[in-house]
């Protein structure tokens, strides 16, 4: 009887042993699994957002444009005092600020964050773009509207 009894509780440890494995073994899947997720919605949509409220932010009459300088499309905001150039380089969205019409170097931006994919187009009131295979559209308030 002492056997059937040391057996027993031998045999119950190993199932909360094993039970215990396969619960963390879900669990690290799991966390791969989000973390693999967060990682694609940073690098997808943290350039789109960046994008927009930078727009937003320099939303005023003949402040944005779309150009081609070099041969990069740039996105070009400008205030009273500076311009602010968005463009892609190699694998990354970059920003440069320089003094109001001076010629950009895009070699001294600062690089942002990934971006595998960078394209801009100017409609009239609006900025269209392709990042990271995002189309997505950036109404401008301040343009006219003739």
């Amino acid at each position: 009887m002492k056997n059937v009894g040391i057996f027993f509780s031998l045999s119950l440890m190993f199932l909360f042993t094993l039970c215990c494995f396969m619960l963390l073994n879900i669990q690290i899947e799991d966390y791969t699994v989000l973390q693999r997720r967060t990682k694609n919605d940073f690098e997808t949509y943290t350039p789109v957002s960046y994008v927009t409220n930078k727009i937003h932010s320099y939303d005023e009459i003949n402040s944005v444009s779309v150009l081609s300088i070099h041969g990069k499309k740039v996105i070009k905001l400008q205030d009273a005092k500076s311009d602010t150039y968005l463009y892609k380089q190699k694998s990354n969205l970059m920003e440069l600020c320089v003094v109001s019409n001076m010629e950009p170097d895009f070699t001294m931006g600062q690089a942002l964050m990934p971006c595998n994919q960078f394209d801009v187009k100017q409609e009239k009131n609006s900025v269209l773009c392709k990042i990271n295979g995002i189309d997505f559209q950036v109404e401008l308030r301040s343009e006219d509207a003739s």
